[in-house]
């Protein structure tokens, strides 16, 4: 039987995610430089749109609870979309695709399998990966980071959410280095003063310069921007300064710690909106393009680290450049999802703690699990991963993906010699481990390998 030509699949790859999504008919929701999609797993089967997303200049997909949901083409997101697998069906996919986009597609013996046209043209232009730009280094990251931080406000309204809803001490907030977004104003007097102490902004997840021309009237000094000619779509110059703007306007910072005690990214608690979380994250485009208002120059992704969290009695003395094993004791590992919910399981547990960007993003965790020498692993997720709140199918499925998702982890973790407990509680005494703490309620633990059970106290936290 012929095959599909490589011109064919190359033409319908061309297809980009966004298109394809909007002739699937899929719902979405468009945050930033992010498409929010349904996942299409169809074990996941998650209606909301917060899990699953497709970053749209760099035309990649991933869901953030399905570790293998992921993909760089049509192709990919079309077969897991149509027939629940990521591999086994290319041939139907690309015929699929074209289908759909109206491609014409050809064996390698030039017969037309699918008629169609050759002039399908993407509705947005891809960023390739020798476009991207490299982050700078983490120590640069770090110490950019900390004079950030240190010249950001914190508001009113932010202290309360951190102090009332979370618990925080004011001394905690200060450890953390939780702090306010500026506003434009006083995002412009931080600029000179990083400036005039020679920081460099390039390459710092979360920066990007932006284009004015010089007829346009801003209230940011000139003086503080880089002199750039623009060419428009439509080939006209425009003479005018490249400046320095935030990827994020109102929320409050979270630094995220690496092992070491480097801040290597921040996240923002946004104040409204949704998501609520969102990382610090830039981009570079002008290669690709050349609307000036949508032109960005020298970002670049935050990606989605962990956090590393200690107890703030010992997060003190934690100096920069450390490894977190010469600090505190590594044996015991509690995992959980996102920065809040570690740094409060730390101080609360008295426990080294690790916050995943999402249930599956669990690889990164298991290549540091040896070099800590870690011996009992706790996995906290929220507890909708483990029971359900309702009884319809798709409660049902969400569970199903989850658990196994979860199991999939601890038999990774099992194969590194390391016993792993699961940490459950019931669903009406909160979501999240913060919120069964500050009900003043304990979980009950799960020995995943002799199948017991227990009751956990602060006493027991370490012991199997």
């Amino acid at each position: 039987m012929a095959k599909i030509s490589q011109e064919s699949v190359e033409r319908v790859k061309a297809v980009t995610l966004v298109d394809l999504a909007q002739a699937l008919g899929l719902p979405t929701k468009r945050v930033g430089k992010q498409l929010f999609i349904p996942c299409p797993n169809p074990s996941h089967n998650e209606s909301k749109l917060d899990t699953c997303c497709i970053e749209i200049n760099k035309n990649i997909f991933n869901c953030f609870q399905c570790a293998d949901v992921k993909g760089n083409n049509a192709i990919s997101l079309y077969s897991w979309h149509q027939f629940g697998q990521r591999e086994g069906k290319f041939k139907e996919s690309v015929l699929g695709v074209a289908q759909l986009m109206g491609i014409e597609v050809r064996d390698d013996l030039g017969a037309i399998m699918k008629p169609g046209s050759n002039t399908y043209k993407p509705s947005v232009k891809i960023i390739s990966q020798e476009q991207e730009l490299v982050p700078q280094p983490i120590q640069v990251v770090d110490k950019f980071y900390r004079a950030l931080l240190q010249l950001c406000p914190l508001r009113q309204e932010h202290v309360d959410e951190l102090m009332v809803k979370r618990r925080y001490s004011v001394e905690e907030i200060n450890l953390y280095m939780f702090r306010s977004v500026p506003s434009l104003e006083e995002w412009i007097n931080i600029y000179m003063h990083l400036k005039s102490l020679n920081y460099s902004f390039e390459r710092i997840p979360g920066l990007s310069q932006i284009f004015q021309p010089d007829f346009f009237e801003s209230i940011i000094p000139r003086e503080l921007g880089e002199v750039g000619i623009f060419t428009d779509s439509n080939g006209k110059k425009h003479n005018g300064h490249w400046f320095y703007v935030l990827s994020v306007s109102k929320g409050y910072f979270i630094p995220v710690f690496n092992e070491d005690g480097l801040i290597v990214r921040l996240r923002v608690r946004r104040n409204s909106g949704d998501p609520k979380y969102v990382w610090f994250s830039s981009t570079h485009n002008i290669e690709i393009e050349n609307t000036i208002t949508k032109a960005r120059r020298n970002g670049v992704s935050s990606g989605a680290p962990i956090t590393i969290e200690i107890p703030p009695k010992y997060l003190k003395g934690w100096q920069r450049g450390i490894n977190v094993t010469n600090v505190f004791q590594t044996r015991t590992l509690l995992i959980t999802e996102g920065e809040h919910k570690a740094k409060i399981s730390a101080k609360t547990f008295n426990v080294f703690a690790a916050g995943l960007p999402g249930v599956g993003n669990f690889n990164e965790i298991l290549n540091l699990i040896p070099k800590w020498n870690v011996q009992k692993l706790i996995i906290a997720y929220d507890m909708d991963t483990f029971q359900r709140s309702d009884n319809s199918s798709e409660s049902v499925k969400k569970q199903a993906t989850l658990m196994e998702i979860v199991n999939r982890f601890a038999n990774e973790v099992a194969k590194l010699g390391v016993d792993s407990v699961i940490w459950t509680w019931n669903l009406n005494d909160g979501k999240g481990l913060d919120d069964l703490v500050h009900n003043r309620k304990l979980p009950i633990e799960f020995n995943l390998k002799t199948k017991r059970q227990r009751a956990v106290t602060l006493d027991t936290v370490h012991s199997l």
